[in-house]
């Protein structure tokens, strides 16, 4: 089933990309520690795909930063 695109998409996978970025993770590592696909990780940072709440919080999790902090940035990014 397609996921459809929230309203916090675009700024969270903003600031999935950063936090990947400033762990020095490709998106292949990312993929491996959250235990998703990397095409998925992909079409995440593009903005093509929205995780569900489990999804959100195993990436959080790989990227050892809270799911809460995450979405206050997103929020923010869209102020």
């Amino acid at each position: 089933m397609a996921q459809t695109k929230s309203f916090l998409s675009d700024s969270f996978s903003l600031v999935v990309k950063k936090h990947r970025e400033k762990r020095k993770l490709s998106r292949a590592a990312l993929a491996e520690l959250s235990g998703l696909h990397q095409t998925y990780i992909g079409l995440l940072e593009r903005g093509e795909r929205s995780p569900n709440l489990d999804t959100a919080k195993a990436i959080a999790k790989a990227l050892r930063i809270s799911l809460g902090k995450m979405i206050i940035e997103a929020e923010q990014l869209q102020k």
